[in-house]
C-alpha cells in the first residue's frame, strides 16, 4: 500500500466525490478510479458506496479513513521534527496555521494574534475561518484551533484555556422588558431569543443555561445567526434578546442596546486545542508560551 494511495483515498473522503476529487489532485476521473480501485483489492473490501451525486465511506472505508489520517499526521510530525534539526529558529520562516470561528477574530484574540506578527520576526500566522476547528485539526488543515472552552472534548485533541470573558443579557432601549419595575429571568419567556446556530463550540453552554435558569421558556421563536454583527441588528431593530460576551460593550451605546448582569450566567472561557500527538517544534512552542504567557 502506497503512501500516494492513501492520499488519493483521503482527498475522496474529502471532497466525496470522482470529479471533484481528480480535479483537486490534478489527475484524471478515470486514474483515480483506477487507484481506488486498486486500493480496494488490495484490502479486499469496498471503501464507498458509489451514488451519482456523492460517495459515502463504507463501514471499511471509515477504519482506513481513521487509521490514513493517523499515518499522515504522522509524516507531517517527522518532516515538522527533521526540519527543527535542520535550522535555527532564527533562519527558516515558519508558517503557523491557526484555525478558528469568524467571530472570535476579534477583542483579545486579534489583538494577540497581530502581537505575534510583531514580535516574532520569522513567523508567519495564517489564519484560517473554520466552521469546525476540531476537523481541521484532525484532517491537519491547522496546527493549533482556538475557540470557546467546552467539556466534551474529542479524545485525540488537547486544551489550554487561555482567558476568559463574563456574559451580559442584551436588549435594544424601549424593550417591554423595561415597563417592570424589577426585570427578572421570567420575564424573557415570551421574546425570542438570538444567538449562534448549532455549529459555534458556545451554543450548547448557553442553551444549558438556559435550561437551567429559564425552564418554562420555549424554544419554538428563536433566531440562529452565523454572526455577531446579525445578533446585534435584530437586538437593536426588533424585540428580541441575546447573550454576548462583555468586551462588546463598548459597541453598545452607539446602537442603543443595554446590557443587564445576572450572576448565574457562565464565564466564557477561550482554549488553544491541538492534536495530542502532534509534534511541537520550537516556534509553535513560541506561539504557545505567549498566549499563555508561560514556557511551554
Amino acid at each position: 500500500m502506497e503512501l500516494t494511495h492513501l492520499n488519493y483515498f483521503l482527498t475522496l473522503c474529502e471532497q466525496k466525490q470522482f470529479t471533484r476529487a481528480s480535479n483537486h489532485l490534478g489527475i484524471s476521473q478515470a486514474a483515480l478510479s483506477k487507484q481506488i480501485k486498486n486500493l480496494e483489492d488490495e484490502i479486499g473490501a469496498a471503501l464507498f458506496f458509489r451514488a451519482k451525486e456523492e460517495c459515502q465511506l463504507t463501514p471499511a472505508g471509515k477504519i482506513l479513513e481513521s487509521h490514513c489520517w493517523r499515518i499522515k499526521q504522522e509524516m507531517f510530525y517527522i518532516c515538522d521534527e527533521i526540519n527543527d534539526l535542520s535550522f535555527s529558529k532564527e533562519s527558516a520562516l515558519t508558517t503557523i496555521n491557526v484555525s478558528l470561528f469568524l467571530n472570535d477574530l476579534e477583542f483579545k484574540l486579534n489583538e494577540t494574534l497581530s502581537a505575534l506578527f510583531q514580535e516574532y520576526k520569522y513567523l508567519r500566522i495564517n489564519t484560517i475561518i473554520s466552521d469546525n476547528i476540531f476537523h481541521s485539526l484532525e484532517t491537519l488543515e491547522s496546527d493549533i484551533g482556538i475557540g470557546p472552552s467546552i467539556n466534551n472534548v474529542p479524545d485525540t485533541i488537547n486544551k489550554i484555556d487561555i482567558y476568559s470573558n463574563e456574559y451580559k443579557i442584551i436588549m435594544r432601549k424601549g424593550h417591554p422588558v423595561f415597563d417592570h419595575a424589577t426585570i427578572s429571568l421570567d420575564l424573557f419567556d415570551n421574546y425570542p431569543f438570538v444567538f449562534f446556530n448549532q455549529t459555534f463550540l458556545e451554543t450548547k453552554t448557553i442553551y444549558d443555561w438556559m435550561k437551567n435558569s429559564l425552564p418554562s421558556r420555549s424554544q419554538e421563536m428563536d433566531i440562529h445567526v452565523d454572526t455577531t454583527e446579525l445578533i446585534l441588528y435584530m437586538v437593536k431593530n426588533t424585540d428580541t434578546f441575546s447573550i454576548v460576551p462583555q468586551y462588546l460593550q463598548r459597541h453598545l451605546d452607539d446602537l442603543d442596546i443595554i446590557s443587564i448582569n445576572d450572576e448565574s450566567l457562565p464565564l466564557r472561557v477561550m482554549s488553544i486545542y491541538y492534536l495530542k500527538n502532534k509534534y511541537i517544534g520550537n516556534q509553535l512552542k513560541q506561539v504557545l508560551s505567549s498566549f499563555i504567557d508561560t514556557s511551554f
